[in-house]
């Protein structure tokens, strides 16, 4: 029996972990105000930051100015930002 075998090439997300290039708090902000929550990568968000703890803290320190709650999934590699 002769299976073709396909590569993944590239990498796709769903339409609710937004695979960002860099952080807009505008953007998030209007995501959170018409969906109620956004969700992205923390490493998509501030690329520039390779620390992890520095990335988390930056993100966290995002979110409060923007007046949002950002929570992570248990690897801190995922945040989710929502209304208070």
């Amino acid at each position: 029996m002769n299976q073709k075998i396909m590569l993944i090439t590239k990498l796709t997300t769903s339409k609710n972990l937004s695979p960002t290039d860099t952080a807009d708090i505008a953007i998030i902000a209007r995501e959170v105000k018409q969906h109620g929550f956004y969700s992205a990568y923390c490493d998509n968000l501030l690329p520039n930051i390779t620390e992890h703890d520095a990335l988390i803290s930056a993100i966290q320190h995002m979110a409060a100015r923007a007046e949002l709650r950002v929570t992570f999934n248990a690897e801190e590699s995922i945040c989710i930002f929502e209304a208070f």
